[in-house]
């Protein structure tokens, strides 16, 4: 029994100086160690802001139905707003726009009958109403007079 609790005794007085080690110095000349950390990834990116819900814009044809194309042609046409678009601009799905054009919102009629189209401005060239993402100024749609 003498002898377990003395090898008892060993194991604390042992494990009493390995702690003691990693803490405070006993000797006044000597120099604290920090301890070593373990390399981390750094923290994830926070999370981008939504976009209030809506779908990212591309530069495809947007997904209309052609009675939702009308609606939205209609909707224009009775807002009669004066639009003034320079002579040479090109229209066509995937043309960037010059970033000095106007473009407009949607009439509020067809923005809430027609979710599909609450990402894109409008301008209107030649007399038809060209849908445009206004992040990039590229034409989305082109839609009959």
């Amino acid at each position: 029994m003498t002898r377990a609790l003395l090898l008892a005794g060993a194991v604390t007085v042992a494990l009493t100086a390995a702690a003691g080690a990693q803490s405070a110095p006993t000797d006044a000349g000597a120099v604290p160690v920090a301890p070593t950390a373990v390399p981390t990834e750094p923290p994830p990116l926070p999370a981008m802001p939504t976009t209030g819900g809506l779908r990212p814009v591309t530069t495809e044809p947007a997904p209309l139905t052609a009675e939702q194309k009308v609606a939205i042609v209609r909707a224009v046409k009775e807002a009669d707003r004066p639009v003034k678009v320079p002579p040479g601009v090109d229209a066509r799905v995937g043309a960037e726009l010059p970033a000095s054009i106007e473009l407009y919102m949607l009439p509020d009629l067809a923005l809430s009958t027609i979710p599909e189209a609450k990402p894109y401005k409008y301008t209107v060239v030649e007399e038809r109403v060209v849908l445009v993402d206004p992040t990039n100024m590229r034409v989305v749609e082109v839609l009959a007079k």
